[in-house]
């Protein structure tokens, strides 16, 4: 079984499109997915919860309480905004969870909240659940100016941890144009970071189409090194 840890360089950088992706793109190369959003803050009854997304994306009509073990409404770091609704975040409970998702399966997606060392608890973030879980990092970042530090920094936090990066995703998060500093990105990260893959992701119009985002993940299987149903 593969465990593929979605991080990004920050909030809003495309990290629950990214990890519907390779979801979607598991799936439809027969594989057994599972997905797991272990938070989600700013959780709201009238939009669709990235836990939700996952779930249609892996194939699943809705997210059961262990794909998303702890949601809250506050907009917050995941242990600020447990602290907000007199909560805490329980390493044991995240940890049973991941033992029943990851169950039967080929492949699991977790996706993170935040960046890589948003913080669980205090003295708990995201780095070392993914450690511990063994997982294979993927870093998701937006492609505008102010990549390149941020995925450096995220790629020296994950080192600390001892955390594989196995590719980063440089991700298109708005259509037409971008500012000027996205025509040299992709090739100025490739030339500072060697040893990993980056790989451009495209603008999606509709992400609830799972067959476009399916199309747009399965480039990155290869590079995860997801096998096939028959490998």
């Amino acid at each position: 079984m593969i465990t593929l840890g979605i991080t990004g360089t920050d909030t809003g950088v495309g990290k629950t499109v990214v990890a519907c992706a390779i979801a979607a793109a598991c799936v439809a190369r027969g594989l057994r997915v599972g997905v797991m959003k272990p938070v989600e803050s700013g959780v709201s009854e009238q939009a669709d919860s990235d836990a939700a997304r996952l779930a249609r994306a892996a194939g699943f009509e809705s997210a059961g309480p262990d794909v998303s073990p702890y949601s809250f409404a506050a907009a917050l770091a995941p242990h600020v905004a447990a602290r907000a609704a007199g909560a805490s975040i329980d390493i044991s409970q995240l940890e049973a969870s991941y033992g029943s998702v990851q169950r039967g399966c080929d492949v699991v997606v977790v996706e993170g909240a935040g960046g890589l060392l948003s913080p669980l608890t205090s003295d708990l973030a995201f780095d070392t659940l993914f450690a511990r879980w063994k997982a294979r990092l993927v870093v998701v970042a937006a492609d505008r100016l102010g990549v390149l530090n941020h995925v450096r920094l995220t790629v020296a936090a994950a080192g600390a941890t001892g955390l594989s990066v196995q590719a980063i995703v440089l991700n298109a998060v708005e259509p037409g144009v971008r500012d000027a500093s996205a025509g040299t990105n992709l090739e100025v990260l490739r030339e500072l970071l060697p040893a990993v893959p980056v790989v451009p992701f495209p603008w999606l119009a509709d992400v609830n189409d799972l067959n476009a985002i399916a199309a747009a993940g399965a480039g990155l299987l290869t590079v995860l090194g997801v096998p096939s149903k028959d490998t």
